[in-house]
């Protein structure tokens, strides 16, 4: 039995080429991650219920959050870095596969860096237009680095990088939701804004979205308001009562393709798979930066579209309610230029990331 370890921080690639490599005989996939939430907590983390869902091994790493600067959680991050190499170490010498898939975040240096001391080869896929820290450091260790975007070649050593996009579920194709309440919404709405801020939700999209809800009563809005429910902003969504309006905490992934295909504006953080999705798919939206993000790199995300002609790029600082309405109002207005340009730019990218990453990875087994 052929074994392939998937680790790091991204897990829509991750998942994307393991379908993929499901598809051959003798291929056994082990995925490395954090079993729970957080630190302390109880909850299982979204990663390890995913993984279990797909019936794949899983096993747990403790590791330390990369810190660009220094700050109070600087020094428990550095006592948490051995735990996770060692916990890497024994597993690998255990398991012995025949390669490592990173798909980057701090909990892959361990593993990459681990299996490198062993002799076991592994890969990096980098997903933002602006490296991550743990990715370049992944680099000098590993076979070969994917790329989703020319723009991050300049971060690797040049003879290992190669673009190949951003390897993407099929589902984002689909055209009908799965949640028959979810599709009978969409199914009436005939201009609909989609808001979206991640998985955990965005507490300042969201309260910009309850304050303009009453003038955009002529727009059905489809709303995730996150899992977290920061601030009791689920509480307040499902208090809502208007027929052009639907919420929900999270939208699947066997729904959320129904949901952008149907969409004429999405409303949205700028994350490196959100941006590609919504490229690939051709949409017009408004991108608000998540300003902390490590190195600016949401907003370096959104300015790849923006270049394009089909995005609206809103700071958070300078973001109020009636200029978010405003920039709404002027894009829906200009809708068929910007949705010609968002189709050309479509054209251009490659489609093909996870069949091209996982038969390089079958290479090696």
């Amino acid at each position: 039995m052929r074994k392939v370890v998937i680790c790091g921080g991204h897990l829509t690639p991750a998942l994307s080429v393991i379908d993929q490599l499901k598809k051959h005989k003798g291929i056994e996939i082990l995925f490395f991650g954090r079993k729970y939430a957080t630190e302390g907590a109880k909850n299982f983390s979204a990663e390890f219920k995913i993984i279990s869902q797909e019936n794949i091994k899983f096993y747990g790493i403790t590791a330390g959050r990369l810190q660009r600067k220094f700050t109070k959680y600087t020094i428990p991050a550095l006592f948490k870095t051995p735990t996770g190499f060692i916990q890497a170490l024994i597993h690998l010498f255990i398991l012995r596969p025949n390669i490592i898939v990173s798909f980057g975040g701090y909990l892959s240096l361990p593993i990459v860096i681990s299996g490198w001391l062993l002799g076991i080869k592994s890969v990096t896929h980098e997903q933002s237009s602006k490296a991550g820290l743990a990715n370049k450091i992944n680099s000098l260790f590993t076979e070969k680095v994917f790329l989703a975007w020319p723009q991050s070649q300049k971060d690797f050593p040049e003879k290992k990088t190669e673009v190949i996009g951003n390897p993407t579920r099929k589902t984002i194709f689909l055209k009908k939701a799965k949640n028959s309440t979810l599709n009978n919404f969409l199914k009436k709405s005939q201009r609909l804004i989609l808001v979206i801020g991640g998985n955990q939700g965005s507490h300042f999209i969201n309260q910009k979205i309850f304050d303009l809800l009453p003038s955009l009563s002529q727009f059905n809005i489809l709303h995730q308001v996150g899992t977290t429910n920061f601030m009791g902003d689920l509480d307040r969504a499902k208090k809502i009562k208007m027929s052009n309006y639907f919420a929900l905490d999270y939208i699947s992934a066997y729904d959320i393709g129904a949901a952008l295909n149907r969409a004429d504006l999405v409303v949205s953080r700028s994350g490196a798979n959100t941006v590609w999705d919504l490229s690939l798919l051709g949409k017009i939206c408004i991108l608000i930066p998540l300003p902390f993000a490590a190195a600016k790199e949401q907003e370096e995300n959104a300015r790849i579209l923006e270049r394009n002609g089909s995005c609206r790029v809103l700071k958070q600082e300078d973001t109020t309610s009636s200029k978010l309405k405003s920039t709404i109002d002027e894009l829906l207005k200009d809708l068929p230029r910007a949705k010609k340009r968002a189709v050309n730019f479509q054209k251009t990218l490659p489609k093909d990331a996870a069949e091209k990453l996982s038969n390089y990875v079958l290479s090696y087994t």
